[in-house]
């Protein structure tokens, strides 16, 4: 079918410009060629926009496993558009680590690339692609057992960071445990990969990948601060505005996120481990898991509510920050650790329900979850606990606390709580399609691409914290940040596949478990699924998650439910009994929630 967008393009256009009253105005187009290249001839520019469009559409479609959406629903028009865009950005993110304000490129960062490459690559079945990333980035693991933050490839090889966040470990043992989880390879376990070694590019001995792993755990469990089972901050977390202001400040921080991380990678290995019959090891993980959690509830829950950091102090006490009892950065909530303590599965049930009580009462704003509550003081440039944070001049990105990111990692957490009217609403705020609608103080917005973040302009930090509560009530207008380069887009399209239409593959087992709000009633969804055409339809009448029956082909088919802390799971039914449903050339899957 020809390419229809979600806007009539003849009333709507492709292309807004907004001006103000003015006696004159200028605009440049300016194009580069910088290679001889040939002419190409256009008899019609209407007619070959629509054939550039049908073409790389056809080649999405190839790339997406034919996956589409059907439905009346406005949102399901807008999901629908702008998957294919994702789907590009997440590419770029994956292949040219280059946006639209980083055109100068970059390097591939290590926590980057086990995000949305890895989440794209296996929600579209491209198992031999995830499986080469895995190996490279194992292979540029450092000795010791860690990675750089990042580093760059061919004649930039030796051009790595010299150092690395708290956090980056994390990422590379859950994409590996995905990868396994999804594709049930447990071989790769036993690949030779070599270490990165400095004087040599590439280190020619080389051990089995279960070394490495085993080796990175080691080195993760001897960081421990003294007495418990938790991780000192490092270098900072995912909030790179938050890095600590010195090294003394660094071993003395402990970021409940990054805990958080170092529990769900642990909980993750200790089941591989289990899999592949190494009890002893596994036995010795789920004990330290316990340690982390034990700890982290004693140490990193106040009265009920998790803190952003603690602080080990001379006593060997640890007080907390941006908690509100915190009377130094006078910041009460952060949401990196209310979103993790879900998705890691820390959280027990009545936890994670306050906690995203106190994320609809503090934290969001009419483009999505903040950050924090309110920024962190700026006092002239002078940093006392944070670097970026308390120096930059500029407000935006994790300054500015709209970080579409995080935003994409608190509709996860929705979706394993199964509120659908709330995560559809997260869905639409992380997409710039009919942006209006959905968040009416925004500006005008390239409706085809991923935004990194949403700001506001302020006339200094200083008018910043004073006005800040303006921008979660809606008053001030909300602007896009830097486009295309970030692992979001790759994680989107993963939870639309796994989440939205709910299907995942999970260590032999298919995983059904759509979480969608009862207006999307007659939703549809088509996809390639394991090399078998499906036609799902959904029937949401009871509930927002959870299916009561499945139908395949006509035929009513058992399942046993998922394990889910927080709420009924979704259904299990073994991969060999599903696929050998799949008799027709298209086949009729009717979900009744």
């Amino acid at each position: 079918a020809d390419f229809k967008p979600y806007y009539d393009i003849e009333q709507s256009g492709l292309f807004t410009l907004e001006i103000k009253k003015t006696s004159e105005f200028c605009m440049s187009f300016l194009g580069e060629v910088c290679t001889p290249a040939n002419l190409t001839t256009i008899s019609s520019s209407d007619n070959q926009w629509q054939s550039d469009c049908n073409e790389a559409l056809l080649l999405w479609k190839n790339l997406s496993l034919s996956l589409d959406l059907q439905g009346k629903q406005d949102d399901v028009a807008a999901f629908r558009e702008i998957i294919p865009w994702f789907g590009l950005n997440a590419l770029i993110h994956y292949l040219t680590p280059y946006g639209l304000e980083q055109f100068g490129g970059a390097a591939w960062g290590t926590r980057d690339v086990s995000q949305g490459p890895i989440d794209l690559l296996l929600s579209l079945e491209k198992y031999e692609e995830a499986k080469q990333v895995l190996r490279i980035i194992f292979s540029n693991q450092n000795s010791d057992g860690g990675w750089p933050q990042w580093w760059m490839f061919d004649s930039y090889s030796s051009i790595r960071a010299n150092e690395a966040h708290g956090d980056i470990a994390y990422w590379c043992l859950l994409g590996l445990c995905s990868y396994i989880k999804t594709s049930g390879d447990f071989d790769i376990l036993n690949e030779e990969l070599p270490y990165f070694s400095e004087e040599n590019k590439s280190s020619s001995k080389k051990t089995p990948l279960a070394e490495h792993v085993d080796r990175l755990i080691k080195m993760i469990i001897e960081s421990f601060i003294l007495g418990t089972a938790l991780v000192p901050f490092g270098g900072g977390d995912w909030n790179d505005s938050l890095q600590p202001v010195n090294e003394e400040l660094a071993h003395k921080l402990i970021s409940s996120w990054t805990v958080e991380m170092n529990f769900q990678a642990f909980m993750q290995v200790q089941h591989v481990y289990e899999l592949t019959e190494k009890t002893e090891k596994a036995k010795e993980l789920k004990d330290i898991c316990n340690r982390i959690k034990s700890d982290f509830n004693k140490h990193l829950i106040k009265n009920g509510v998790v803190a952003g950091y603690g602080v080990v102090e001379s006593d060997n006490e640890i007080s907390v920050l941006l908690h509100p009892s915190d009377k130094k950065t006078n910041i009460s909530y952060s949401v990196l650790p209310m979103n993790r303590g879900i998705i890691s599965g820390i959280f027990n049930k009545e936890q994670a329900d306050a906690h995203q009580n106190l994320v609809e009462k503090h934290l969001k704003g009419p483009d999505g979850v903040r950050l924090m509550n309110r920024p962190i003081k700026y006092k002239g440039g002078v940093p006392e606990i944070f670097q970026r944070a308390e120096t930059s001049t500029f407000f935006g990105r994790e300054i500015g606390l709209m970080y579409v990111h995080e935003h994409i990692r608190y509709a996860e957490s929705l979706a394993i709580m199964g509120k659908g009217e709330a995560f559809i609403k997260a869905l639409r705020q992380a997409i710039p399609v009919d942006y209006n609608t959905i968040v009416p103080c925004s500006d005008a917005r390239q409706s085809n691409c991923y935004y990194s973040s949403s700001d506001v302009v302020f006339k200094s930090r200083y008018d910043a914290d004073e006005r800040y509560d303006e921008v979660k009530k809606g008053n001030l207008t909300v602007r896009g940040g830097w486009r295309v380069y970030s692992s979001g887009p790759g994680i989107y399209i993963g939870l639309i596949i796994s989440r939205l239409i709910g299907l995942r593959v999970e260590y032999g087992n298919i995983i059904i478990d759509p979480v969608l709000p009862k207006s999307f009633d007659g939703f549809a969804a088509q996809i390639k699924f394991l090399g078998k055409y499906l036609n799902l339809t959904y029937n949401v009448k009871r509930n927002e998650h959870s299916p009561n029956s499945i139908l395949i082909n006509g035929k009513d088919i058992r399942f046993e439910l998922e394990d889910n802390l927080y709420r009924q799971g979704g259904a299990v039914i073994s991969r060999d009994v599903f696929v050998s449903q799949l008799s027709r050339a298209t086949n009729e899957i009717v979900i009744n929630i």
